[in-house]
């Protein structure tokens, strides 16, 4: 079909390009996304071309995990799709040119250096942009779609932008954004953002600066914090960046035989929540298990982030019914190391700074009665490891215990309740719905701060709907238990 393209400009903004509207190609006979606009965002003011930075060790290892971190932002919306493209849409193309002058390695490219065969640089370049699709949902309610319910996850997935790559130069773009309509309910503004440009604290460091531009009347650079840029700071003291890209690339092999693909129709997103007093008395369980030292405190670090780790933890692997084959079970998750650097890096650094631990469980044992209390010790304590660790020899250490325990699915983490992804708020009032949809990939969990109470934590997973549904039959099971 031959597209119309219109040149409109939304002073002091870029290009808009308007596209005859037409129809995705629906990944079920319910539902697919109808495009209206596709819009190329370049920072302003204008920036010439800036020097490009080599990737750091830390960036680089997340280079061969092809799929970008994707987070879903649901708000109410009750409004026509017009109220949205003549008012709210060049507010948000503005604010997000604005934010771009600040972050503009985003709207750049990551691209193999021309100087060596294993390094990366992020590389921004006059007139690069961020691609904007503007898109109408048809066929699902908003209620529904942005629910703590099982969901379909194939229409979920209608709601994620796309980062293309370019085939012939190997480049390929940071950062990608979404915004589907659901008139008159709702609307989902998404973000695919290569981790190797950032970690989650930069990412939401990003989309804050951007929703706080949108909320301001008539928006400015002075509404936005710059973030501190220069990638020189990490520095490899454990001489390991050629092999980390070695080892990426076996793990790579390695987590691909596993990996559910996205079009599976039998693939459910869900989202679980454990309530403050929950957390609370899930540590009182763990203290009272004669973990904890004299005076009444755990000998190991204990947290709301643990136990729900622990908690879940147990109630994926009760619910994979693991036969004799697989005998141990792994979990990891991310640090964030800014604080833990020698000298410490600003907090507003922009790029990945994440070290990572490890915990190890026989699977009967976590299975067990005191499953909770030894899986949360096992959690606690892999973090109370890293006190004083270079950050190379940590990640060195984790990725070869990886490529050693990659066929056993280990249970890892994205995102964290420190992240506060519900104070995320364009104009519309903070969002009804946060959700991490790449998780399919490596079969993680998404951990954020519960948003109808302080002190919970919401947990989202993607499963096919067996292990869903006896997922959630572990959950509320065990929960039972703890009032006892």
């Amino acid at each position: 079909m031959r597209c119309r393209r219109t040149a409109i400009y939304l002073l002091p903004q870029p290009t808009i390009r308007h596209l005859s509207p037409f129809t995705s190609k629906p990944s079920s006979a319910m539902a697919a996304v109808r495009v209206l606009h596709e819009i190329q965002i370049s920072p302003y003011p204008s920036l010439p071309s800036q020097p490009p930075q080599p990737l750091a060790f830390v960036d680089a290892l997340w280079l061969l995990i092809s799929q970008p971190v994707e987070r879903l932002f649901f708000y109410d919306f009750p409004h026509p799709t017009s109220r949205f493209i003549d008012h709210n849409l060049p507010i948000f193309t503005k604010s997000l040119s604005l934010t771009l002058h600040h972050f503009y390695p985003l709207a750049g490219s990551i691209r193999p250096s021309p100087d060596s065969d294993d390094q990366f640089e992020i590389a921004y370049e006059e007139g690069d942009s961020v691609t904007i699709t503007v898109a109408e949902f048809i066929g699902d309610d908003f209620r529904n779609i942005s629910g703590h319910h099982p969901r379909n996850f194939k229409n979920i997935r209608l709601l994620v932008p796309k980062l293309s790559k370019s085939s012939s130069s190997g480049q390929f773009p940071p950062t990608s954004i979404q915004i589907t309509l659901f008139p008159p309910q709702g609307i989902c503004i998404s973000f695919a953002i290569n981790h190797a440009a950032c970690d989650g604290s930069g990412s939401t460091q990003f989309i804050r600066s951007l929703a706080a531009a949108c909320r301001s009347i008539e928006p400015t650079l002075n509404d936005i914090s710059p973030p501190f840029l220069d990638r020189s700071i990490i520095v490899d003291t454990h001489g390991i960046q050629r092999k980390i890209f070695e080892m990426m690339l076996q793990y790579k092999g390695v987590k691909k035989q596993d990996s559910l693909p996205a079009s599976d129709p039998n693939l459910v997103s869900a989202t679980f929540t454990l309530f403050k007093d929950q957390i609370l008395r899930l540590k009182e369980r763990v203290k009272a298990s004669g973990s904890a030292e004299e005076g009444g405190k755990p000998s190991f670090h204990l947290s709301a982030f643990v136990v729900t780790c622990a908690y879940v933890w147990r109630c994926l692997v009760k619910a994979r019914a693991y036969n004799k084959e697989i005998q141990q079970c792994y979990f990891s998750c991310a640090v964030d190391w800014r604080s833990r650097m020698r000298p410490p890096i600003p907090r507003n650094y922009f790029g990945n700074c994440l070290g990572a631990c490890m915990a190890e469980l026989n699977v009967t044992e976590l299975v067990g009665k005191n499953g909770i209390e030894v899986a949360a010790m096992e959690i606690g304590k892999s973090i109370d490891e890293l006190q004083g660790r270079d950050i190379g020899e940590v990640l060195e250490a984790t990725i070869n215990k990886y490529l050693e325990v990659a066929r056993s699915r280990p249970l890892s983490v994205a995102g964290s309740p420190k992240l506060r992804v519900y104070e995320t708020d364009f104009g519309w009032g903070k969002p009804v719905k946060v959700d991490i949809t790449s998780i399919f990939e490596t079969g993680a969990i998404s951990l954020a701060e519960s948003r109808e109470e302080d002190g919970g934590i919401e947990i989202g997973l993607v499963l096919s709907e067996e292990e869903m549904k006896k997922f959630g039959m572990n959950f509320a099971t065990d929960l039972l238990d703890l009032q006892v």
